[in-house]
């Protein structure tokens, strides 16, 4: 079958949207293929998702092209194509079948198909024949409709140029505004960065001064520089001072050297002790009928016993007395030199104030009576630390001019030189 073109009254959206459902229904088209005003190109929508109901009923034309084909077959109507007058009022139908002539026979189209076909374009398109041709019959009613058309065409061009108008007015009044607003936040960012760099004006002028005030105080400690470190060191040897003092005490290592002879003596008294008990024992188990000799020996081993703890024990308490005593004379020794520090402070602040006030040093004489005894020891009397009995022993001794001493076992002879010679060791 050629392709047939002819010329149909026009109709609005909704019929030639319901027509090409039909149509499609018949030919077994499963899409339809839909140019509208709004859109960039032809659009093609299954059959089923097409609603006729969404398309305007009135003269409004949305839809400028549609078509529907099955395989060579196509129905094609467009609103576009008249030049003249005729596409004021009418269409272009167009229905082609492109299948070759000497193709198979299946591929033309049914008649009971084209009939209801054409039926159904009659239907949709032969019922406003009599209207359009007596549009042509009566001039005057043709050209009203004309003007009608000139007009609506008129009133969409001005709506056009009218949209174009207002979006061109929103767009300068957008970029004014935006404009303002830029030149606001300049404003305002202008007025902040002022307000920044005062500040950090008068931050400099503050750092200037600072700086000048420590210059100032820098050469004050400068010209002052022998007093400030003086009394710097003084604070500093107080501070040592005052934590050896309190921290003084004997090492780990000191005591660790002290407890073997810790350990001997209370092993010596121990075993000296448990002598005596012996030897007291002893010396209560002699007989009735012993002889004089015999009781004399037996009662001075315990007694000498006795007198070796005893002088044992003394001699460790003579040890621990000497040993309080160093620790004593190292803490006053340390307190003295605290003092002195102090004192020695007090002199070179008084020598300089001198100098400073008077414009000559301080008289030798002056200042040897203020520094007397600075970091000086005092002798240490070494009979302070003596015995009762040692005094009462070298009064004896120093007063013999010989000694004679009746041991067990022999008898020893000192003269006058060996007892002088023993005092001095």
């Amino acid at each position: 079958m050629p392709s047939t073109q002819t010329m149909v009254p026009k109709v609005n959206d909704r019929a030639l949207v319901q027509f090409f459902r039909d149509a499609c229904a018949i030919i077994k088209a499963p899409n339809i293929q839909l140019t509208t005003i709004n859109g960039a190109g032809s659009v093609t929508v299954a059959v089923d998702d097409v609603e006729p109901d969404n398309f305007p009923s009135d003269g409004i034309t949305t839809v400028i092209n549609a078509r529907a084909m099955r395989d060579h077959f196509s129905i094609t109507v467009d609103r576009g194509s008249g030049a003249n007058a005729d596409g004021l009022l009418y269409d272009s139908l167009t229905i082609s079948n492109h299948a070759p002539e000497n193709g198979r026979p299946d591929l033309a189209l049914p008649d009971d198909i084209f009939t209801s076909l054409r039926i159904r374009i009659g239907e949709t398109f032969g019922r406003d024949d009599e209207g359009v041709a007596s549009l042509f019959k009566n001039p005057k009613l043709f050209r009203d409709v004309l003007a009608s058309h000139h007009r609506q065409n008129a009133q969409l061009q001005q709506m056009a140029l009218d949209i174009g108008k207002e979006a061109s007015r929103a767009r300068i009044e957008l970029e004014v505004d935006f404009a303002r607003r830029r030149e606001a936040l300049e404003a305002e960012a202008t007025k902040a960065r002022e307000r920044a760099d005062a500040k950090i004006r008068e931050r400099e002028f503050e750092l200037l001064a600072e700086r000048d005030r420590i210059s100032a105080l820098q050469k004050e400690l400068d010209d002052r520089s022998n007093t400030h470190a003086r009394r710097e060191l003084h604070r500093d040897l107080k501070a040592k001072i005052a934590q050896r003092g309190d921290s003084l005490k004997v090492t780990p290592e000191t005591k660790a050297n002290r407890r073997p002879i810790h350990v001997i003596v209370v092993c010596v008294l121990m075993a000296l002790f448990a002598l005596i008990v012996f030897l007291t024992i002893e010396f209560s188990q002699v007989p009735t009928g012993a002889s004089t000799l015999q009781v004399a020996v037996a009662g001075i081993k315990p007694a000498t016993a006795t007198l070796a703890m005893l002088g044992i024990v003394a001699w460790y308490l003579r040890w621990m007395n000497r040993w309080f005593e160093r620790y004593a004379d190292a803490e006053f020794q340390l307190k003295q030199f605290d003092l002195d520090i102090d004192r020695a402070s007090w002199v070179v602040e008084a020598a300089l104030e001198w100098k400073l006030s008077q414009d000559r040093p301080m008289p030798e004489h002056l200042l040897e009576t203020i520094s007397r005894n600075l970091f000086s020891k005092s002798e240490k009397d070494d009979g302070a630390d003596m015995h009762p009995a040692d005094y009462l022993a070298s009064a004896i001794l120093g007063r013999a001019s010989a000694l004679n001493l009746k041991l067990p076992g022999g008898e020893v002879s000192l003269t006058g030189k060996d007892i002088r010679g023993l005092q001095k060791d």
